[in-house]
């Protein structure tokens, strides 16, 4: 009886389900506290973690040798094993016959105790009593995940994180690092999952189940059969998704591969339909969210699952047994992502079975036939190459003398499959190796260069996979690739049918040249390239009888397919679902395929190229309300940027929502939809026993009513406290904090709206901590102070408004700091479409209507005027006005306007010197929006002069009848052709080089006057 040996690693050391340092990574700080939950499976847990550095320690060789000690006595077969990968696998070898060594096999991969990781980012003050001061577990958590960990076999700890909440840009102000001091978005602790199996997978489920009700959510569960889960849920998850956006639900699925890896636990239990055991079978879907509409969820779910069960069909295809092995240990992610695109469910054998098929079930041909043809093009990547051994003389009469022995062979496989990590096979006096190909190459390698390999005659051939559409490409034409490939190396290369989808190519030589062969063939393979370009521009790319697409693909050497509207439909889409172009080349050509899609995207509008997907990042709570309230708001935002939002699969616990568009238009979506998520910030306060009574006055409620007007920032008092003592009249409180809410669009605003309460709470002799923004101070900005008329609630300032300030004595930096953003930056998305300047003002000028204006010494920064806001006859109407106001008393600082413009006009040569002298000054200030171009050249009217405080904006406005922008829709600017008044004076200087009064006498500079009369003279005024 012919004996069959195996020797490979596993886990693989290329899985790519879990962190790159491999699952099995756990540092010290990340172990869990020995109060740690799931007391019944602590032991079991700790038998099988690796110890700090990596390696494994003598519980995890305990626990391995008794999953090898059972498979040796049920399959009478020998196995050895040991430490693989610095500790994080292990090098299985069995021998024995070969279905028993199959099976075997099976069992070890599925029973090797092998520890998966999920961690679950949860905000924590959801789960923990005073999370700042003395974080303890609430006692309902710590109940739930015992009844978890019990029922799901795996391990659950609560680590303190610094990690933060998923927030895509923070805005200024608020840090997560700051302490004590100003605000701080929430933080977080993690849940931290580990198990085998599907114990991962089903504890995660019931976590977010647990943690949705801790909010005040209800939630039930229902069963559907496993194969109709994907099915109902719709390609992409679309009508699950439209069904709790109509819910205002959360749904929580079962994976689809459930029960393949890991023990046997959770199976459906027939004796109660309440058992624990029940809920872990892999049929359970889980629904949280208002009691109705849970309810109106389930129903519907059950609804759509008796209309798909009739229209159910399914399909069988082959593949080879380990291939299959494979993807469900190594790709389980790349099989979950095709059922999700495809609305398919793929019914695989028992791992390490020798059954090579597979069940494909849907409700469309389509679907089904794209899902075989993923399965299939995934197949491709695993390779099979085989080293026949040959005697150097060979007798048919006579016995070999110079076979290989069992215990040679056995040191040979143990040694490659250690160090190539390929699975490796001896049989006879053939050796054969599994895997990618980069683990086979270098096997067959290394096989080649021992002297015992040397002294036979050998035969080595690689086996390819590719699918039958790619036959022809391949082959050339009239075999004119294989042809030259064959002469050039002397291989053998034969093509062979395998099913209805691939093909078999076997490359085939007697020595190394076999390997340059394969690498030759392997240049030949299609590298193909999808992506999305609307039907109505694929005749004009195509062309008059396709020139001008012919014209592309020659200059880059790659073939390109268009897919009408009946193609696509027929094909279900490429990569995508969504992609409608295919473009194809040689390997060795693949660098082109981004250029000939570029040249393809230029023939395309904008707003309709380069459909990509866009990833933004939102806290998972809020994902509920806006599928369910807000979802008018997500429709109208996806047809206005022609996007589509997708969100997460609920049981992934992901922040990540995906928006698919043009590329030009993804960051305007992205923009949009934060301006529908809340943003949370938290400000703590020392305790005090008077912070209680102030927050219940109602002077208190009528100053966040007030804030809630004027900056739309809601602030809601945090205040627990510990029951009053005997010896205490009243409680002590122990975490004092303020809650800090608004619309992301509006986050500008907390820090003024903080700046407000700290003043409050000091009027009331509550003590704050010191905040770390307002200690530093900035060098003063001259041009921040330019614009007194920006007085309005529309744009934000760092500091308070009708409130004294603390400090009279010098600017602080909160007063004085502005802040410029460009407008795809800006949460503003209005200004995106209303076609306003490329930048946004953030003023935050000294407008306190109580005290009057600092006055900074005069700046000496010069910088170049940016192209002016108003142009050509407004401009020189403009200069002629403020040439006026000049003459009558008013002695303002002016700088004429300088552009392009005025170069191109520039009738007067001593005038065009001057503005290129100006031009070509150095900026001290970069990225400058001016909306006053006034000239260096003429600021001298000003200059020498020092005057005495301003007149505050309060008696200003009151002297000359004028009222403050309040409306937040209509703010109100100067106008340029309004008539001179005092208003318009005291707006248009800069307040930084002091405001000029109207009887001030101060002297002009007669040089700079004249100069200007002479300018506006030679412009022909």
């Amino acid at each position: 009886m012919e004996i069959y040996t195996t020797s490979f690693t596993y886990p693989r050391r290329s899985r790519i389900t879990h962190s790159p340092a491999s699952s099995l990574d756990f540092s010290a700080d990340l172990r869990p506290p020995p109060d740690s939950y799931s007391q019944l499976h602590q032991q079991h847990v700790n038998s099988t973690l690796p110890d700090s550095q990596g390696t494994a320690s003598p519980s995890d060789y305990e626990a391995v040798q008794k999953v090898a000690m059972m498979a040796m006595a049920i399959y009478n077969v020998q196995i050895s094993f040991a430490p693989a990968d610095q500790g994080r696998a292990w090098n299985f070898q069995v021998s024995g016959v070969y279905q028993q060594v199959m099976l075997a096999r099976g069992m070890i991969m599925k029973e090797c105790p092998i520890q998966n990781r999920a961690v679950i980012k949860v905000v924590r003050s959801e789960i923990l009593d005073s999370p700042s001061s003395k974080p303890t577990l609430k006692p309902e958590v710590r109940r739930h995940l015992d009844e978890i960990a019990s029922q799901t076999f795996a391990h659950i700890a609560v680590v303190n994180s610094t990690v933060a909440l998923s927030t895509r840009s923070l805005p200024d102000g608020v840090s997560n690092n700051a302490g004590w001091s100003g605000l701080e978005t929430e933080r977080v602790c993690e849940l931290q999952i580990t198990g085998q199996g599907d114990s991962v997978e089903l504890a995660r489920v019931r976590l977010l189940v647990m943690l949705d009700e801790v909010s005040g959510l209800h939630a039930e569960s229902c069963e559907i059969d496993q194969k109709l889960l994907a099915i109902i849920a719709g390609r992409k998850r679309g009508v699950l998704q439209s069904i709790m956006e109509e819910t205002a639900t959360n749904i929580y699925m079962p994976s689809p591969l459930q029960g393949l890896i890991g023990p046997e636990f959770g199976q459906p239990s027939t004796a109660s339909p309440a058992a624990p055991s029940n809920k872990l079978n892999p049929n359970v879907i889980w629904i949280t969210g208002e009691f109705f509409g849970v309810q109106r969820a389930r129903d519907m779910i059950f609804q759509v699952s008796m209309g798909k069960s009739k229209q159910l069909i399914s399909r069988d295809t082959a593949i080879l047994p380990r291939k299959l092995d494979w993807m469900v240990t190594e790709r389980a992610e790349d099989l979950k992502a095709i059922m999700h695109d495809n609305a398919t469910f793929i019914q695989f054998p028992p791992i390490g079975s020798s059954t090579s098929m597979i069940t494909v079930y849907g409700d469309h041909r389509v679907n089904i036939q794209r899902s075989v043809r993923a399965i299939m093009q995934l197949a491709c990547q695993f390779y099979v190459a085989s080293l026949w051994l040959l005697p150097a003389q060979f007798n048919v009469l006579l016995p070999s003398t110079t076979n290989l022995n069992h215990a040679q062979a056995s040191t040979i496989l143990k040694q490659i499959s250690y160090t190539s990590g390929a699975e490796v096979v001896f049989k006879g006096m053939n050796f054969e190796m599994y895997g990618l190909e980069h683990e086979v190459r270098p096997a067959v390698n290394m096989l080649l260069e021992l002297d015992i390999v040397k002294a036979f005659h050998h035969e080595i051939r690689f086996q390819i996979e590719l699918a039958n559409e790619h036959r022809e490409f391949i082959s050339g034409k009239k075999n004119g690739k294989i042809n030259k490939i064959m002469q050039t190396t002397n291989v053998k290369i034969k093509f062979e049918t395998f099913n209805d989808h691939n093909f078999l190519i076997d490359i085939a030589g007697n020595d190394g040249s076999v390997l340059q062969g394969l690498t030759l063939l392997q240049e030949e393979l299609p590298a193909e390239i999808s992506f999305h370009v609307p039907e109505s521009y694929h005749k004009r790319i195509i062309g008059v009888g396709g020139r001008s697409i012919q014209r592309i693909m020659k200059k880059y050497g790659v073939y390109v397919k268009f897919s009408n509207a009946e193609e696509f439909a027929s094909m279900g889409g490429y990569y995508d679902n969504d992609d409608n172009v295919v473009a194809r080349t040689p390997s060795k050509n693949a660098m082109n395929l981004d250029n000939l899609k570029q040249s393809v995207m230029e023939l395309v509008n904008p707003k309709d190229k380069d459909y990509i997907n866009e990833t933004v990042s939102i806290p998972r709570k809020y994902h509920r309300t806006l599928l369910g309230e807000k979802a008018i708001f997500i429709h109208d935002i996806e047809t206005k940027t022609n996007s589509k939002f997708r969100f997460p699969d609920k049981e992934t616990a992901s922040d990540l929502v995906t928006i698919f568009g043009p590329e030009s238009q993804v960051q305007i979506a992205a923009t949009m939809l934060l301006d529908h998520v809340p943003f949370e910030a938290d400000m703590a306060v020392p305790p005090n026993p008077e912070l209680a009574r102030v927050c219940a006055s109602p002077e208190f409620h009528a100053f966040i009513d007030k804030v809630k007007r004027d900056f739309q920032v809601i602030i809601v008092p945090n205040i627990k406290g510990a029951p009053p003592s005997p010896s205490q009249a009243v409680e002590t409180p122990l975490e004092c904090s303020f809650k800090f809410r608004c619309q992301r669009s509006n986050s500008d605003f907390l820090v003024t709206a903080r700046e407000v309460l700290e003043q409050f709470l000091l009027a009331h002799n509550i003590h704050v901590y010191p905040s770390v923004t307002s200690r530093t101070h900035k060098r003063g900005d001259s041009f921040a102070d330019a614009f007194p008329h920006f007085d309005s609630k529309v744009l934000s300032t760092a500091r308070t408004r009708h409130q004294n300030s603390a400090d009279l004595g010098r600017p602080s930096e909160s007063m004085i700091d502005r802040r410029l953003r460009l407008a795809s930056s800006s949460p503003d998305v209005k200004a995106l479409f209303n076609g306003s300047p490329s930048y946004i003002y953030h003023l935050e000028e000294e407008d306190d209507y109580d005290q009057p204006n600092y006055l900074p010494g005069p700046s000496t920064d010069q910088w170049t005027p940016l192209p002016p806001m108003v142009s050509g006859e407004r401009s020189l109407r403009h200069a002629r006005s403020v040439l006026m106001q000049s003459s009558h008393g008013s002695q303002l600082p002016i700088r004429a306007r300088q552009s392009e413009d005025a170069l191109k006009r520039g009738s007067d040569s001593l005038l065009e010197a001057k503005l290129k002298d100006h031009l070509s000054q150095p900026r001290s200030l970069n990225n400058r929006a001016q909306s006053l171009d006034l000239t260096m050249s003429l600021s001298r009217i000003n200059e020498g002069s020092r005057l005495s405080r301003a007149d505050s904006p309060e008696n200003s406005i009151t002297e000359t009848g004028g009222s403050s922008p309040t409306s937040i829709n209509v703010p109100s600017f100067p106008s340029v052709y309004a008539s001179p008044s005092p208003v318009a004076n005291r707006s248009a200087a800069p307040s930084a080089h002091g405001s000029i009064g109207r009887s001030s006498g101060l002297p002009h500079d007669e040089e700079a006057i004249e100069e200007v009369s002479r300018v506006i003279s030679t412009l022909g005024l």
